[in-house]
């Protein structure tokens, strides 16, 4: 499904898409999601608004390494997390391959670094 952003008022799937234009270089951006094919895999992002070029410019630059696939994790994904050595987190997909943490330990890859990191303790 594509988003005419002219049509689609202020407010689409729980996000504003007040601009019609790239977040990051004030590209225009005609419809959403913006597609790209990048290291064997797609993306469809709807938020942030990005333009072709600068959605693969940020996978290329903050994608992240699967610790069980050796992978890539393209950014604006979810991610399950694991607890490595020195108290550093590990990324994996999450996938039925991939996905050995459960859903108890996740978050969503961003433009570098783990957001909305979710822990939950088992009872």
């Amino acid at each position: 499904m594509k988003v005419d952003l002219q049509r689609s008022g202020n407010y689409f799937m729980g996000q504003y898409t007040t601009a019609s234009s790239c977040a990051d270089c004030g590209a225009k951006v005609g419809s959403l999601p913006t597609i790209v094919k990048s290291q064997g895999q797609e993306i469809y992002l709807f938020h942030p608004v990005l333009c072709v070029s600068c959605l693969r410019y940020v996978c290329e630059k903050y994608s992240t390494i699967c610790v069980n696939c050796d992978q890539s994790i393209l950014p604006y994904s979810q991610v399950g997390v694991l607890k490595g050595n020195d108290g550093k987190n590990q990324f994996i997909h999450m996938t039925t391959s991939c996905l050995t943490s459960g859903s108890a330990f996740h978050g969503y890859w961003g433009k570098g670094r783990l957001y909305n990191f979710v822990e939950i303790e088992a009872c």
